[in-house]
């Protein structure tokens, strides 16, 4: 009789250990990047591909890249925004043709005008300034022929209700058949900020309320997970792994995508020894293994920048996720 209470105290705690561990940790398989993998990856490109002339061989050239590494949608460099919300038409001025040629060489790939500044610098409490940003996205959609928006106005914050007020401005601007994205920094559970409020402050953050209140109005949103001040090559895989995961749980029924650096000047804040592109594949495949994660909300990943990919990133990106 003793026996069976030991083994049932034992069962008890088996149970709960269990539990405890697929609460903190899922369960996981053992999928390649290729089975994650959707055919939709994105890549943010240079202002000069609307800045500037561009020849038939050198679009071509570059479609057949994007089709090759299978990218589906790429956010092309047309600001910054000035400080009115406007942006200067010469600095787009050969984005008509620019498109026209793309769309000669693949329908398929959506290209997004990517509207871009620091927060600091745009005031977007200013009715007339998001007016002028709204009007904007009008033409660039309507007129330049682009498939949508994307925003990279940074930081934005759980608190930045202005930011919002300009999402939900544009998206009733612009009929709903083009996309609207935004990119995010990463993203920072509220739990979390609840558990270390006593120990460490953050400020303009990212949690559960950015996320959403972004997700009311934008179909695509992209996480930043880059220029975190990781040095350690296992931490910033399991930061990326725990992103992919809690992000895509949180917003099942957007698009989402886990960006990655491809860039290698190392700064204050950045050490590309750890944030790379290969540890940056393992963390977001790690993560999409993961039970807890949600497979049909991830779209795909997003390298920052095309122009810095060099051979070998283009080979580790084919190996972990191509293959």
């Amino acid at each position: 009789m003793f026996g069976w209470w030991k083994i049932t105290v034992f069962g008890i705690i088996f149970t709960i250990f269990v539990l405890v561990w697929v609460f903190l940790f899922g369960l996981s398989s053992n999928q390649p990047g290729s089975f994650f993998n959707k055919g939709n990856n994105a890549v943010w490109i240079a202002h000069e591909w609307v800045g500037e002339p561009k020849s038939d061989e050198e679009i071509q050239d570059f479609v057949d890249s994007l089709k090759k590494h299978q990218i589906g949608t790429v956010f092309v460099h047309t600001g910054p925004l000035k400080e009115d919300g406007t942006v200067d038409p010469d600095t787009y001025k050969h984005a008509i043709n620019f498109i026209d040629s793309v769309k000669k060489f693949d329908k398929k790939i959506d290209y997004q005008a990517w509207l871009g500044q620091l927060r600091s610098k745009i005031d977007l409490s200013d009715e007339e300034v998001r007016n002028n940003i709204k009007n904007l996205c009008i033409i660039l959609t309507q007129m330049v022929g682009f498939d949508g928006i994307h925003f990279d106005i940074e930081p934005v914050w759980d608190e930045d209700e202005d930011f919002i007020k300009l999402l939900k401005e544009v998206r009733e601007g612009i009929p709903d058949k083009y996309l609207l994205s935004a990119a995010l920094a990463e993203f920072i559970p509220q739990s979390f900020l609840w558990y270390v409020e006593n120990v460490y402050s953050f400020e303009k953050y990212n949690s559960e309320v950015n996320y959403k209140n972004v997700a009311k109005y934008a179909d695509q949103i992209i996480v930043m997970v880059y220029d975190t001040g990781i040095n350690n090559e296992w931490i910033y895989r399991w930061f990326i792994k725990e992103e992919t995961i809690r992000v895509t749980d949180l917003l099942e029924n957007k698009e989402v995508f886990i960006a990655i650096p491809s860039y290698d000047e190392e700064k204050e804040g950045f050490n590309p020894k750890a944030e790379n592109m290969e540890n940056g594949l393992k963390g977001i495949i790690k993560g999409l293994n993961n039970f807890r994660s949600n497979e049909n909300s991830f779209a795909g990943v997003a390298i920052y920048p095309y122009w810095e990919i060099d051979k070998e990133e283009w080979k580790m990106y084919e190996e972990l996720w191509l293959k």
